[in-house]
């Protein structure tokens, strides 16, 4: 069931609340448990940043996209700065982080991405050239959402693995936390003026992200390839 249109609660609390399960889950993954003790194993971590690269360059495109669907200016403004920050996180986190676990950047852009990597692209392109604005903001909110979440979580206790305090205070930075805010008070503004079958889309799209959030790390840790 669609989250109701009449109620006083903002959409993305009402997503949130309609998806805590999911949010549960990803919080109990082995990859960040580990990743937060500093016992995460460096090829896991190395065959996530690899991944993530390949899926950032697909994400930066989908909200390339979110410009050009902006009902305004200042929408279109916030949708190419979020986009011109994907390409900062690339070049200045992931080249900071790769040398220390072994990973070469170029060399993971030549590769096939994973399965995983490639189904949520896909969904996340499909749903930006064949959605609304709003969709589009619901199908990319779990990938603002869930790294503020979890770079505030484990902010709390960092571990003393140098690479992965890094990793964790990017993502618990008041900077990526203010993106983040942008476009929850986006979805909300669009869901007020949306029609139900809009709406359903959006809560379905959200859903749908937030578990291939939950896989992305899961296909990490057990170093899920192609089966043939």
């Amino acid at each position: 069931m669609p989250a109701g249109r009449g109620s006083a609660e903002p959409f993305h609390e009402q997503l949130d609340a309609r998806t805590r399960n999911l949010w549960e889950a990803i919080f109990r993954l082995p990859f960040l448990q580990e990743l937060a003790a500093g016992t995460l194993a460096r090829e896991r971590f190395a065959y996530f940043l690899a991944q993530d690269v390949l899926y950032l360059d697909q994400f930066a495109k989908v909200l390339a996209r979110g410009a050009t669907l902006a009902d305004g200016p200042q929408t279109r403004q916030m949708f190419l700065r979020h986009a011109a920050n994907v390409a900062r996180v690339e070049e200045q986190l992931h080249k900071e982080l790769a040398p220390h676990v072994g990973l070469d950047v170029h060399a993971a852009r030549r590769q096939e991405p994973a399965p995983v990597t490639v189904a949520y692209t896909d969904h996340l392109l499909r749903v930006a050239h064949a959605g609304s604005l709003g969709e589009l903001v619901a199908a990319v909110l779990p990938c603002y959402w869930v790294y503020a979440r979890v770079g505030q979580r484990l902010a709390d206790r960092l571990p003393e693995n140098e690479v992965y305090r890094r990793w964790i205070l990017a993502y618990a930075d008041p900077d990526f936390h203010r993106s983040v805010d942008e476009q929850l008070a986006l979805i909300d503004r669009l869901a007020d003026a949306a029609g139900s079958g809009e709406r359903e889309r959006m809560e379905r799209w959200f859903a749908r992200s937030l578990r291939y959030e939950w896989m992305f790390w899961d296909q990490a840790y057990r170093h899920l390839g192609w089966p043939v």
